[in-house]
């Protein structure tokens, strides 16, 4: 359908819908226009009463927190350990600091104030609260207590309420309490005095036994009982809501809300007849408008239509279709009035928004350093950087694999199920650290991570996976652990070499001392021998005899010093090998640096042993000698 069809369909609906419009609204303002208003008006009673309630409950609720606050101070808790100036200085501050406030001050378990101070400066210390029933009540157990209606202060005239919070020691002792007495009369003269209905519409406050507790226009009416009159107890009764009374020969509508903390109830009220005077002006006003309007509609609705709404809406489809196509840059190129201009913004606000998100979001992926990937909820790459190409061997500039299934990009292989795919089934993260061999047949270790991620409704919308080369790092780690085996093999061998060189140390050494017994026993007869000569010298046969027995065992003593020497040179060969092999480990340790200083230390043993068995083999050889010449 061409403009003007559109343009004559919507003046004939508009003309029509004007004039039964016009005819409906003179035949059913008279009766319906007066209930409409009293319902508008009535909700909207209820709604300034009702957030004149919560007004009311946060402010108590406000002052209950900061008696919450004072009760954990240590400075409120000094005061039940005779620390008094502090306890003291501490509430001044807080006078100072609160103006809405009229009093702070502690008290003890017998309801004594022992610190405090009000608005005026005076100190409240001394003074006697154990017969309010907020006191009674924290000494009672109670943990937050309110007073039960409005007063005034017993140190001043100003008009409050208290909020009491009992204090107890680290057993969970009551101490007392410290309370906090806000000045009531501001609070309403802020929030409830200012409300009016019309010109005698007003709101006030009464307690849970039909106090005043507030009024605004008779002040001498507050902290008078009035709970006798039927509106009240009406009010009472209900609690919330709304109901109509007659005030002195008026109908009247009140509506009523619950103070939840106290029971009060905040009650605004208007006169009936007062409000309904604008329903009969605006009964009046619509018919004389409604017949204009009928009459004018239809002469200028062809006009207002095409400059106001189709041109528009042209110009604002052309730029929609644009930004479809994907220029973000498109701008609406047409001047744009009324609801039409907000819409136009919203239009560009929100495209600007796109745009922003969409750069933020494209910044963030082109941004991301490592090998990335991300694959749908259909299992195909969604996206993917050069990285990932580069690590796999498949980069080529310009080349993209978005829409490839995971299996075919990852693993070159469309029917296997990558990890990838596991996170988007199992919708948590996955890791994995694999072997991996590129179409250009590098082989890699590397790690993976994957995880699932989702739209602001909690929507699957893929799952993203970074992948690390870790084939140097896995490479230097296997280095290493052959390296540590080799240096375990070599410091087991040095070990076997050191008991080796032990037991030869020690067979080489029994060998000396019996060596060295064989030489003292043939030194022993010798010896025996003279003194026989000198004793008997009675037949040369014995000493000849004797002489010989003595030549044979110095060549037996010979004998066994050859045998020494012997032993000695095998050692010195022992030793010899132990140096050459010190000298391979030496050159093996040299390559390991740092990771193998402890094998310095091993060869340095190795070599003091040595240097040890030189040593014991030249005492050997020395002993030998000494023996064959103590057989000569």
């Amino acid at each position: 359908m061409g403009k003007s069809g559109i343009t004559t369909i919507i003046a004939a609906s508009v003309a029509a819908t004007i004039l039964a419009g016009v005819a409906s609204i003179v035949l059913y303002a008279s009766g319906s226009s007066f209930s409409m208003i009293q319902e508008v008006e009535e909700h909207s009673l209820q709604q300034t009463a009702a957030m004149a309630s919560r007004s009311a409950e946060n402010y108590i609720k406000g002052t209950a927190s900061l008696a919450d606050s004072l009760a954990d101070q240590t400075a409120i808790q000094a005061a039940f350990a005779g620390d008094l100036p502090r306890t003291q200085e501490r509430l001044r501050n807080y006078i100072d600091a609160f103006k809405d406030y009229f009093s702070f001050f502690v008290f003890d378990a017998t309801g004594k104030i022992v610190a405090g101070v009000n608005a005026d400066g005076k100190d409240l210390t001394g003074g006697d609260r154990k017969d309010r029933d907020y006191v009674k009540a924290i000494l009672a157990g109670q943990d937050l207590a309110f007073s039960k209606s409005v007063f005034k202060a017993a140190s001043g005239d100003a008009l409050i309420y208290v909020v009491a919070k009992a204090i107890r020691d680290k057993d969970g002792k009551l101490l007392g309490g410290v309370a906090a007495s806000p000045l009531w009369d501001r609070f309403t003269a802020a929030t409830v005095d200012p409300v009016r209905f019309g010109q005698r519409g007003y709101g006030f406050i009464i307690d849970a036994a039909g106090v005043l507790i507030s009024h605004p226009l008779d002040k001498s009416m507050i902290l008078k009982d009035v709970s006798g009159d039927d509106f009240v107890r009406q009010a009472l009764a209900k609690g919330n809501g709304s109901f109509d009374y007659d005030w002195k020969g008026e109908r009247k509508v009140m509506s009523v809300a619950r103070i939840p903390s106290t029971g009060w109830l905040v009650c605004m009220s208007y006169y009936v007849d007062e409000m309904a005077a604008p329903a009969i002006t605006q009964r009046n006003t619509l018919i004389a408008l409604g017949l204009g309007v009928a009459a004018l509609a239809v002469a200028v609705i062809v006009l207002i239509n095409r400059r106001l709404i189709l041109r528009p809406l042209m110009c604002l489809s052309d730029f929609t279709a644009k930004v479809a196509g994907g220029d973000f840059a498109a701008a609406i190129q047409c001047p744009l009035r009324a609801e039409l201009a907000t819409f136009g913004e919203n239009l560009r606000q929100m495209v600007a928004d796109l745009k922003a998100k969409l750069g933020f979001a494209q910044g963030v992926l082109n941004g991301i350093p490592s090998p990335c990937g991300i694959v749908g909820p259909d299992f195909k790459m969604l996206w993917h950087n050069e990285e990932i190409c580069r690590l796999l061997d498949k980069y080529e500039p310009g080349k993209s694999f978005i829409g490839q299934t995971s299996g075919q990009f990852y693993l070159n292989d469309p029917a296997k199920n990558t990890l990838s795919d596991r996170a988007i089934q199992e919708r948590r993260m996955l890791t994995a650290e694999n072997d991996f061999t590129t179409v250009a047949g590098r082989k890699l270790r590397t790690t993976v991570r994957t995880t699932p991620f989702y739209d602001l409704e909690g929507n699957l919308l893929g799952s993203i996976s970074f992948w690390n080369d870790i084939t140097e790092l896995y490479e230097q780690k296997r280095q290493i652990e052959e390296q540590n085996a080799v240096i375990a093999s070599t410091a087991a061998s040095a070990s076997a070499v050191a008991d080796r060189v032990a037991a030869a140390s020690e067979e080489l050494s029994a060998q000396i001392e019996q060596s060295s017994r064989g030489a003292e026993e043939q030194n022993g007869r010798v010896q025996e021998t003279a003194t026989a000569v000198e004793e008997m010298n009675a037949t040369i046969i014995e000493v000849a005899r004797n002489a010989a027995a003595t030549a044979g065992s110095a060549e037996l003593a010979r004998e066994k010093a050859r045998d020494g020497a012997k032993l000695v040179a095998d050692v010195e060969s022992a030793v010899g090998s132990i140096r050459e092999e010190a000298v391979v480990l030496t050159d093996n340790m040299r390559g390991l640096g740092d990771q193998a200083k402890g094998i310095g230390a091993i060869m340095d043993v190795i070599s003091d042993i040595a240097d040890q068995t030189n040593l014991l083999a030249l005492n050997a050889a020395i002993e030998a000698a000494r023996a064959g010449e103590a057989g000569r």
